[in-house]
């Protein structure tokens, strides 16, 4: 069959990525397709990769060519498409694109004859996939025959891979790719939104975009700080400018104002926001291509900016770089703005104070930025009354009190003059200030309340159909503000419940645009009833309105987010009294998700991963199709008529598991009738889902209960962090009726022993059953809640001191809030910068007290050397208080440390007062060491990689430097844990103070007579059989893999089930994270894998292990004070020391043991310990005279003596 549809893929360097991307076009629902592979002289084995696909599948074609760029492969892949091809589609070849896209794409051309569709885009890496940011906007619903002209939105989707263009359009207008350079999708993208007749949008992901990690090297959207990205890009939204200014079409000229706002505040932005960690060249050549740009631009769309990036751009139109560097920097930081005057008000950045001549006065003015809030926080009825609770503030207006602003409820029937204005009283709601996520501005009085009368929206002759908008009125400083009431987000307060008015009529809150509408609806058609009927569905339903002679009807099932419909005619009863029942079959096949329809095989190489950090209901239960349904009726004579699908209180959702008859795999899906907030009945075609009836709290226990489709033999629930790879499960008991029961106690569910409370954040439930076919032999089946259930939410719980809110997200998707141990006047920048300045500035005019203040790995952990001078002051019996840093409970401590909170009120109150401050991590920048105050940087190991003012450009912190140097200024004593660490610790620290050789009081632990007692103790805590060797594997975090800023990825290369295969009759596999990577440990729990990462305490690590698996880590210098053998798996060796860090000696020269790169290779030497170790015992000797020269069980006394004594010195 000649191919309809040609898909281009350009090939350079992603044999990595490559069967991904390949494999995800080959499992096209839409199968009239072409692949032009383009091979772009690609160094690697991509060219060879695609060879193989072209040999095995007849639609895919590969094209070779010398190396010259995106732009050009595209180019020559347009040049090689088949002549029936009738449209053309890109794709870069280390993405990849979800099985059914192009089948809705075409389908929605098929139906609209529009030039091109778009669709939208998720980003995925290696461990989640989440929205694109960028195609946001395309996200809000299908749309066909829309414009650019129409819905300006368009002008930020501007990648060429999210389409499918008609061929004619594309060659009618001449569009080609530019060539040798970067960015070059927008000077083509955005001309054919222009060009283009009519333009559809499908909300559905339609194309995976990757976002590199690692080793890979980065793409051109992840490179910012080269001259030739900023250079590009700007010729790139230059081109688009000058094509909108030139062309003589009076829209085009809309578009372009328009445009260049998106491009100061978007494209340049962020080439902006990174110069102050570019070089000189940088600078040079973006303010050199910048102003070019910008001479061509309205100084209209300049000063329309907000003030903030208005000064900027005004600064690069001066040349300013030390202002515009000063103000970059001053952002960054997040210090405030100065505010002046009384009706006009002005800005005063400390940054342009120097500027001569200084920028005009219009060009501060800020007061039509001084914007108003007024997020709803709940919304409830009862006896007759609507109950509204929210907050209401003026950017940068404080209200630290009750009478700092007026505030009015307003609500505003829409078509008519009513309205109903209600006086507001202030609430003092301090989380108001928490909330805004900033330290300069109070607004803990912007809380306010409204209980209204149900009956004041009724109209003079009854109930009456009708919107009311409700919107807030604010005065504050001088200021008056109105906008809509905001409810959003997924909270009750942005999915409202509904409320009958009567027997006829209901009040259903919506959200529109954001802001929050009050509909008075008349009910004329409502399901009574749903149930399963072969591999149908059969609904039941009245109409409770007349129906006119000859009128049919239909259900309209509609996918808003791909455009689809269907509609099924009504089996219409005799009315009786008026109403007339009805019934009404849907096929499963047509609504439901089938197999089919999902992401690629689970296998394929680098596919979409598993979400495991996911936020948000949608991608913790996973792929879905979602239907909304109205009643369609038509009549001979008389227009066509639409009801609403109102669902009957009572009914609870049904979940129909699919017939194997829809596929091998269907019976792991079902299809969902649900109510949802606003009680309309609607299709949900996904994966099995478990279903909670109840959640209730006692005596400090959730108790719960479900039911699910799903076989519950062997079944556990799990309790699963949503932002970080953290899990704990909990039993539960199965019933044959398919129900079950489980209970859990939040506050000790954590921590080595399952003693401590849960992590602060949000935790998502699954119910994980065994499942042989699945990755890992077991399937997670996530929760929602069942619609009866839902009005019982929040379920809220105190239990040793912390407070538990068991919530309905999203109106039924399970999670529990776990808020951490701070109080809510602890909370928040506004709150530390008060605390840092009242209780710890104010501290340090206090008395200094006997006190330790010890810090371990910033309060993670009871361990390393500040536990050993712990210990060693305890046994001399020192008079002194001994508190120990604890971040958000997670420390269990010895009653002889007091418990100090981090970020708490006596966290300051203990830095300021304390005599003595032992850390061996980072303290904040900000402190300063008091006279008699002595603060005892221990450190946490030996150097190997490069750290502090060594490291080039740390890519974790770009602020990093400055804040050491700052830092190391307060240190009392540094100690050295080797002769060879003490001048890269003076030069890397920025550090002229006092230097202790003593060793590390860490080790001594290693050096104990009672060594061997204690090992033995640990292993059998550990579960480690006594006829076992235990293989200890602690690897460092890699700075370029990060979650978010200090929160780091865990890359797992050793192949688990080789070892487990080779190694497991006589070994366990200890797995230790760093303390930075907060992911999973994979395979652990088995019986071979243990993850042994909550442990407090490394050392005791150190002697339960036979021998240390390691890689760039200190724990090499520690361990080899023991003596035992040690492996190095160095899998990125070069890129680790030539491109992250860089190491401080010949790593492979002196190392105690082999590198090894694979991880069949590793398991090998592990097999064969004895004989690498023999191999290597001269190297392993040599290198404890190196590092251990110091060491000898009594490095904490030592310590602790100068401590001592340089207290009184001073």
């Amino acid at each position: 069959m000649a191919p309809r549809l040609s898909i281009v893929v350009p090939i350079y360097d992603v044999e990595r990525y490559l069967p991904a991307c390949l494999d995800s076009l080959a499992a096209q629902t839409f199968e009239d397709i072409e692949v032009v592979m383009v091979d772009d002289g690609s160094p690697d084995g991509s060219a060879d990769i695609a060879a193989a696909y072209a040999a095995r599948d007849p639609r895919f074609v590969l094209v070779r060519r010398e190396n010259g760029g995106l732009g050009a492969a595209r180019n020559t892949g347009l040049r090689h498409l088949s002549g029936s091809a009738e449209f053309v589609a890109f794709v870069d070849s280390d993405d990849m694109v979800p099985p059914d896209a192009y089948r809705l794409m075409i389908a929605s051309l098929d139906a609209s004859g529009s030039d091109f569709v778009t669709g939208n885009v998720q980003h995925v890496n290696s461990t989640k996939v989440w929205q694109s940011p960028m195609h946001r906007i395309l996200a809000g619903g299908a749309v066909r025959g829309t414009h650019v002209t129409r819905d300006r939105r368009l002008l930020n989707d501007r990648i060429a891979c999210n389409k499918v263009f008609r061929r004619a359009f594309w060659e009618r207008h001449a569009l080609a790719f530019p060539e040798g350079v970067l960015y070059e999708d927008v000077p083509v993208i955005l001309p054919a939104q222009f060009l283009a007749g009519a333009v559809d949008v499908i909300s559905e992901p339609t194309y995976y975009w990757r976002l590199r990690e690692g080793e890979a090297a980065p793409s051109i959207t992840q490179r910012r700080t080269e001259p030739k990205a900023v250079r590009d890009r700007t010729a790139a939204v230059e081109s688009v400018s000058r094509f909108f200014g030139s062309h003589p079409d009076p829209r085009a000229a809309e578009l372009k104002n328009a445009y260049d706002h998106t491009v100061l505040t978007g494209d340049l932005r962020i080439f902006m926001n990174v110069l102050a960690d570019a070089d000189g060249a940088f600078h040079a050549e973006f303010l050199r291509v910048v102003n070019g740009y910008l001479d061509q631009v309205d100084p209209a769309v300049v000063m329309a900016l907000p003030a903030p990036a208005r000064i900027k751009w005004l600064l690069v139109r001066r040349h300013a770089l030390a202002e515009l560097l000063d103000q970059l920097r001053s952002e960054r930081r997040g210090d405030g703005i100065e505010i002046r005057g009384l009706l006009r008000k002005y800005a005063e950045f400390p940054a342009l104070r120097s500027l001569t001549p200084p920028l005009p006065r219009r060009a501060r003015r800020i007061d039509p930025e001084l914007t108003p809030h007024a997020p709803l926080q709940d919304l409830s009825f009862g006896a007759g009354r609507l109950r509204l609770e929210g907050h209401a503030w003026i950017s940068r207006m404080e209200q630290p009190t009750r009478h700092s602003a007026l505030k009015v409820l307003v609500l505003r029937k829409r078509g008519s003059r009513r309205t109903i204005v209600t006086p507001l009283r202030n609430t003092y709601r301090p989380e108001a200030t928490s909330l805004s996520r900033q330290k300069h501005y109070c607004y803990d009085w912007a809380g306010w309340e409204a209980d209204l009368d149900l009956n004041r929206l009724r109209g003079r002759h009854g109930w009456q159909e009708g919107t009311w908008r409700a919107g807030i009125g604010i005065v504050s400083g001088g200021l008056v503000r109105k906008r809509a009431v905001q409810a959003k987000g997924p909270t009750r307060a942005g999915h409202p419940p509904y409320q009958w008015l009567d027997s006829s009529y209901r009040l259903v809150p919506s959200v529109v645009k954001g802001g929050l509408n009050l509909r008075v609806e008349r009910v004329r058609a409502l399901v009574t009833g749903f149930a399963a009927d072969g591999d149908r569905v059969r609904i039941s339903g009245a109409i409770r309105v007349p129906l006119r002679p000859g009128e049919q009807g239909a259900l309209s099932v509609l996918n808003r987010r791909t455009g689809e419909r269907h509609r099924y005619p009504l089996d219409l009863s005799p009315a009786v009294d008026g109403v007339t029942p009805f019934t009404v079959h849907v096929p499963l096949r047509d609504v439901a998700l089938l197999p089919g329809l999902q992401d690629p095989a689970e296998d394929a190489p680098e596919s979409v991963p598993e979400d495991a950090t996911a936020r948000g209901a949608d991608t913790v239960q996973g792929a879905r199709r979602d239907w909304s349904t109205e009643l369609e009726f038509t009549a001979p004579n008389g227009p066509d008529r639409r009801f609403a699908t109102v669902v009957r209180d009572g009914v609870e959702d049904l979940q129909i598991p699919l017939p194997a008859s829809l596929g091998a795999r269907a019976p792991r899906h079902e299809l969902a009738l649900l109510a949802g907030a606003n009680g309309y009945l609607k299709f949900s075609g996904r994966p099995l889902q478990a279903r909670l009836t109840d959640v209730r709290w006692s005596d400090g226990r959730y108790l719960l209960q479900g039911a699910t489709p799903a076989g519950l033999d062997g079944a556990v629930l799990v309790v699963r962090a949503r932002d970080r790879f953290d899990e704990k499960t909990v039993p539960l008991d199965a019933f044959p009726d398919g129900t079950f029961c489980a209970e859990f106690t939040p506050a000790t569910m954590s921590g080595p022993d399952g003693r401590l409370p849960l992590r602060s954040g949000r935790w998502n439930f699954f119910l994980r059953r065994p499942d042989p076919e699945a990755r890992g032999g077991v399937t997670d089946i996530p929760f929602t809640i069942d619609r009866l259930a839902v009005p019982r939410f929040p379920v809220h719980g105190t239990h040793a001191g912390r407070r538990y809110a068991f919530e309905a997200r999203w109106h039924d998707f399970p999670q529990l809030d776990c808020p951490s141990d701070l109080t809510v006047l602890e909370r928040g920048p506004y709150r530390q910068e008060r605390l840092r300045r009242d209780v710890y500035g104010a501290g340090r005019s206090e008395p200094l007290r006997d006190a330790v203040l010890y810090i371990s790995y910033n309060g993670k952990q009871y361990s390393d050397s500040p536990r050993a001078l712990h210990e060693e002051l305890l046994r001399r019996g020192t008079d002194v208080e001994h508190l120990w840093l604890v971040r958000d409970g997670q420390v269990e401590l010895p009653p002889t440390a007091r418990k100090i909170r981090f970020w708490g009120t006596e966290w300051y109150e203990a830095l300021a007062r304390s005599r003595y401050i032992v850390t061996n991590a980072h303290l904040p920048h900000w402190l300063e060491r008091r006279p008699g105050q002595v603060v005892l940087q221990t450190w946490h190991g030996t150097m190997l990689k490069k750290i502090g003012l060594d490291i080039e450009a740390p890519k974790f912190d770009p602020e990093y430097h400055e804040r050491l140097r700052q830092e190391s200024r307060n240190w009392s004593l540094l100690v050295s844990a080797n002769r060879f660490s003490t001048p890269i610790l003076e030069r890397a620290m920025g550090y002229t103070g006092e230097i202790l050789e003593t060793g590390y009081p860490r080790n001594d632990y290693l050096y104990a007579p009672d060594r061997e007692q204690r090992a033995a103790e640990i292993r059998k805590r550990l579960g480690v059989p006594p006829d076992k060797k235990a293989v200890l594997y602690a690897p460092t975090w890699r700075d370029d893999l990060a979650h978010r800023r200090g929160q780091f990825k865990f890359s797992l290369r050793i192949d688990v089930d080789d070892a487990r295969r080779r190694l497991g009759a006589d070994h366990v596999l200890l797995i230790r994270r760093h303390s930075n990577v907060v992911d999973q440990v994979p395979g652990a729990g088995d019986g071979f894998v243990v993850d042994v990462s909550e442990y407090p305490d490394i050392a005791d690590l150190y002697l339960a292990a036979d021998l240390l698996i390691t890689d760039y880590s200190s724990v090499m210098f520690d361990y080899a004070h023991l003596g035992r053998p040690m492996l190095f798996f160095t899998y990125d060796l070069e890129h680790y020391r030539d491109t992250l860090r860089g190491f401080y000696f010949d790593f492979e020269a002196d190392a105690p043991g082999p590198l090894i790169r694979t991880s069949r290779e590793l398991v090998s030497a592990v097999r064969d310990i004895d004989a690498v170790a023999a191999a290597h015992r001269e190297r392993s000797q040599r290198f404890r005279r190196l590092f251990c020269d110091l060491d000898d069980g009594h490095a904490a006394a030592r310590v602790v003596d100068r401590m001592l004594a340089q207290a009184h010195e001073v």
